[in-house]
């Protein structure tokens, strides 16, 4: 280009003309770049795309670059592409869009945040950093049945549907008995069961007369409660009747005379002592039949004591003494034993007893045992070892002739009934020392506590005359009721809420409701 541009110069001309040549050949363009399209002028048969700025053929309708009609002052075919902002729009109008959609995030965002802030206890400590409360007490020794373990201590929960006497019950009676009545059982509030040789009579709790009379069962001589069942014993069996419909269910052949039932507290089992032969029967209360027999050498074993779970108990020699008889002249003797293994198993311990062993009781839990000596007016506590072996523990002093003893679950306490010492006094089993005597103006013949432990009604005789006293458990105080006759038993309702009174020597009955 040089050479081509230095040719054109004449020779002759000066530098400045040759300089000024130089910048005119530069300023104008290479014949390459005349010949583009984009910068040549369109001839006749070209237009210009005002749209696009393209070359295209003159007269068409649309640009074949950009489909735009090339003639502004005609109307398009279509509406434009990409649309342009009218002339007069204002800034709102081109950018609501992005401005409404800013919004909305801000609000959602603001809004989380005052929930946040309104919600309840924001201000709180949040639960990591809250100390960890430490864990509720438990109780150190298993509860006894129906406990239940409230802050580290074992809480009595009274049963559903029990109660107690009222305070002035209505009495109704004395209502006569056949000559040879033995005993009587209250079957409800409206019912009361006689024992008599002929069989069972069920008698009336508001008139005192005979309603039915079952002679399935006869010679009956004691009669026990036992769930929906009564047993009434006999000389050589039990009778199992529908406390209900009066209704012999079973008969349960023993070949000898029982002296005592008891039953435990989970009631599958009861335990029915054998004087004459010299043993203690265990019977199924499921289907009422004997299972199993513990044999106690040459002693005629009576009363009977067992604990909740019917792995420990206690049978003694004691008996109380018809009245004006002496006390018994042999010594007494006390057995623990094992009512869930097999007498062939069972591990004979004999613990001496001097002292007329009259009635036993088992705490629940089958840690210790009680036995009371009517002869030498003192508690001598049974302590179990790991070794199986059982331990004497220091005697307590009790009033004088001390015949029966019973349990009060509701506060871990029992009461002892005094015959002598016409009282009855309540130890703590726990602390093994006494709480609270209570004494009467008459002997206390027989006792009974309520179903819901919270009382005590308790059978005195006096001078010619007998009553009956209702002792509160919890304040101890004692409310005594005339009935015109010595009662020398008591039998309470399977609900508590109402008591016969039973008269043996007179023959006549009581109902306190």
């Amino acid at each position: 280009m040089d050479h081509e541009t230095s040719s054109d110069i004449e020779p002759g001309s000066s530098a400045a003309d040759a300089r000024e040549a130089l910048h005119a050949a530069e300023a104008s363009p290479s014949a390459e770049w005349a010949d583009a399209p984009s910068t040549r002028p369109p001839s006749a048969s070209e237009a210009i795309c005002p749209v696009c700025l393209e070359r295209i053929t003159a007269g068409v309708a649309l640009c074949p670059e950009c489909g735009e009609p090339p003639d502004a002052s005609r109307k398009p075919v279509r509406a434009p592409s990409v649309p342009d902002a009218p002339p007069d729009a204002s800034w709102l109008s081109l950018h609501w869009r992005p401005l409404v959609t800013i919004g909305a995030i801000l609000g959602l965002i603001s809004t989380g945040g005052a929930l946040r802030y309104l919600a309840p206890h924001r201000f709180s400590p949040s639960r990591a950093a809250t100390a960890v409360a430490p864990p509720a007490p438990v109780c150190g020794a298993p509860c006894w049945s129906g406990e239940s373990c409230q802050l580290g201590r074992c809480v009595w929960q009274r049963p559903n549907n029990v109660g107690h006497l009222v305070d002035a019950p209505s009495i109704a009676g004395p209502f006569p008995l056949p000559k040879d009545a033995a005993d009587a059982l209250p079957l409800d509030r409206d019912r009361f069961a006689v024992a008599l040789s002929s069989g069972l009579e069920v008698r009336s709790s508001r008139t005192g007369e005979a309603l039915s009379l079952v002679t399935e069962a006869p010679h009956v001589r004691r009669l026990y409660r036992v769930g929906d069942v009564v047993y009434a014993t006999s000389p050589s069996r039990i009778y199992v009747i529908d406390a209900a419909t009066t209704r012999l269910l079973k008969t349960i052949e023993l070949g000898e005379a029982v002296g005592d039932v008891v039953v435990g507290a989970s009631g599958r089992r009861a335990l029915a002592s054998l004087p004459e032969a010299h043993a203690v029967a265990i019977l199924a209360t499921e289907y009422h039949a004997e299972i199993e027999r513990i044999q106690f050498g040459d002693d005629a074993v009576g009363p009977v004591a067992v604990d909740d779970s019917g792995s420990r108990a206690i049978t003694t020699t004691g008996q109380l003494p018809q009245p004006g008889q002496r006390e018994p002249a042999s010594g007494g003797v006390a057995y623990p034993f094992d009512p869930s293994r097999l007498g062939s198993e069972q591990d004979r311990v004999r613990t001496s007893m001097v002292g007329n062993p009259a009635s036993a009781l088992m705490s629940p839990d089958g840690s210790a045992g009680f036995v009371a000596l009517r002869a030498e007016n003192t508690l001598v506590p049974l302590t179990w070892l790991p070794s199986g072996a059982v331990r004497q523990e220091a005697r307590i002093t009790t009033c004088r002739e001390p015949e029966q003893i019973e349990l009060v679950r509701s506060d871990r306490r029992a009461i002892v009934r005094c015959n002598e010492g016409r009282a009855i006094q309540v130890f703590d089993l726990a602390k093994r020392e006494l709480v609270r005597a209570v004494t009467f103006p008459g002997r206390a013949l027989d006792m009974a506590v309520a179903p819901d432990g919270a009382q005590a009604v308790v059978a005195l005789s006096g001078d010619g005359a007998g009553s009956v006293a209702l002792v509160d458990l919890k304040s101890y105080a004692a409310k005594v009721h005339p009935l015109g006759g010595e009662p020398t038993r008591i039998r309470l309702a399977p609900d508590g809420g109402s008591a016969l009174a039973l008269g043996d020597r007179a023959k006549v009955a009581w109902v306190l409701q």
